[in-house]
């Protein structure tokens, strides 16, 4: 695995924002609400944790760019739309004086924010960056990378996060490698993107994908063993059966 391995950021919402984006996601989709059950003895910030990020079914996400270069913006949009063919989900791309994605390319790294979570940003704010997309961009990077980015602000997780993951990882390793460039990241922050899963309970998840879009990179110079993932650049078979089980398509009658 020759290429240099640069990893999307979880992006974590203030503790003070979180109970408000819990209030925005449910009353974007009630199916967001947590199980009653769920409810009892948890704190606010306990109970917004346990609410999904899931857009209502069928709805058309208006996309705005805040900086960037025309032709970086072009082929960013063309690329985004994949996920329509497979999710009842639409982008609209344009000057829009209010959206629900705001994509600048000014910042460190690329990262977006997970489904709705967006809706609790200022309309000033991006909720998603790609800071690696240039013009000399090669059309395989930049797709992975908007594929990857866009499907976070459809509510999907990074697939190492998974609670149904058991990836061999060499600890000590993963923090030396993510310390250095072209990360820098702190041990902390390590663990938070790299390590940390998510619990069963606060997502839905599948049998481990080794070839989905949400997997980053996993080289065996940073596990225990012969274990590896390469560079995935499309959308997987799961990915896809996934999102339309997310956001599925009204068959039409006959």
């Amino acid at each position: 695995m020759s290429e240099e391995i640069m990893t999307c950021v979880d992006v974590e919402l203030e503790e003070q924002l979180i109970a408000e984006a819990s209030r925005l996601a449910i009353e974007e989709n009630p199916e967001n609400a947590p199980p009653l059950a769920d409810n009892a003895a948890l704190n606010d910030n306990e109970l917004a944790m346990l609410t999904g990020k899931k857009w209502k079914n069928g709805r058309v996400l208006r996309v705005s760019f805040l900086d960037g270069i025309p032709s970086v913006q072009k082929r960013v949009a063309e690329c985004a739309k994949t996920w329509s063919e497979h999710a009842n989900i639409s982008f609209d791309f344009g000057d829009h004086p209010k959206s629900e994605i705001r994509i600048s390319f000014k910042h460190k790294g690329s990262w977006s924010y997970l489904g709705t979570d967006a809706l609790s940003r200022k309309q000033t704010e991006p909720t998603m960056n790609f800071g690696w997309l240039k013009p000399s961009t090669s059309d395989a990077k930049l797709r992975r990378v908007v594929l990857h980015e866009f499907g976070h602000a459809l509510g999907c997780i990074h697939e190492h996060a998974s609670p149904d993951v058991e990836i061999p990882w060499n600890k000590e390793k993963v923090y030396t490698y993510y310390a250095g460039p072209p990360n820098n990241w702190t041990k902390q922050k390590i663990y938070n993107n790299i390590l940390k899963k998510y619990s069963g309970k606060v997502t839905q998840f599948s049998m481990f994908d080794t070839k989905s879009i949400m997997l980053y990179p996993v080289s065996n110079k940073l596990t225990d063993g012969d274990y590896q993932v390469g560079f995935n650049r499309e959308l997987s078979d799961q990915d896809k059966k996934f999102v339309a089980k997310m956001y599925p398509k009204v068959c039409e009658i006959e």
